[in-house]
């Protein structure tokens, strides 16, 4: 059965995405009490910027490779 719009590929996407950014965010914690950092107004904003911008540019990274990778493949007929 053909696929066509690419949901599957967004969705991969999408959690790709998330793990990315989930696994950043244990890193950037796990640093931040075993340095012991308080995290003040400031810090969590900054690593809410940071979480969010990693979890977009993953996001799209991985759809785009996914779309050009289905564009390429012999017998695709989208």
């Amino acid at each position: 059965m053909a696929r066509r719009g690419g949901e599957l590929e967004a969705f991969t996407a999408f959690l790709g995405g998330l793990l990315a950014t989930g696994l950043l965010g244990l890193v950037m914690a796990g640093f931040g009490v075993l340095a012991g950092i308080h995290a003040g107004p400031l810090l969590v904003k900054v690593a809410t910027a940071v979480l969010g911008a990693v979890w977009v540019v993953v996001t799209l990274g991985i759809y785009l490779r996914l779309i050009a990778r289905g564009r390429t493949r012999p017998g695709s007929r989208s």
